[in-house]
């Protein structure tokens, strides 16, 4: 499962993105559990919480609170596979997204194609990280855990630490 956050701090873009990214992802037959966000620190809280529950973000980059490089900037300090990408009405920005590792930077509005071609670039990142992640579930959720990040497993009772 391929699990998305979209963060926009503008609802109709959020739901224009998710619109399309659901019409590619099912004609791909991809099963995929998208997040939204409307803000770089609404989606910094959730992950907080959540590391390891999401593989690709969309970050705009002009929000309220943290921008969206801010928000890249953290994120990749938190998990460095992470797959990201901006998008956004500014090219202004275009080049900074290189000092985050962005698989792109998406002009609005964003064209079907575009999006196909970042979501095929995550994938295969995705995939070519697999034997570097630990993958694991709990309570129906499926976490990746880099592997280098792991000192022990302790079990007990049925219960794994």
């Amino acid at each position: 499962m391929l699990r998305i956050g979209i963060c926009d701090d503008m609802s109709d873009m959020r739901f224009l993105l998710r619109y399309k990214l659901e019409r590619i992802l099912e004609a791909r037959a991809i099963e995929s559990e998208l997040f939204e966000f409307s803000s770089g620190d609404r989606l910094l809280g959730w992950f907080s919480r959540h590391a390891g529950e999401l593989d690709f973000i969309f970050l705009d980059i002009e929000m309220e609170g943290s921008n969206g490089m801010e928000t890249a900037r953290y994120l990749r300090s938190m998990d460095k596979n992470l797959q990201l990408a901006f998008v956004t009405a500014h090219p202004d920005y275009v080049f900074d997204g290189y000092s985050v590792g962005a698989l792109g930077y998406l002009m609005k509005p964003v064209t079907d194609q575009q999006l196909e071609d970042t979501l095929t670039r995550a994938m295969a990142a995705l995939y070519l990280n697999a034997e570097e992640m630990f993958l694991c579930r709990s309570n129906g959720r499926l976490y990746r855990i880099p592997k280098a990040s792991i000192k022990y497993f302790y079990s007990e009772k049925r219960l794994t630490t």
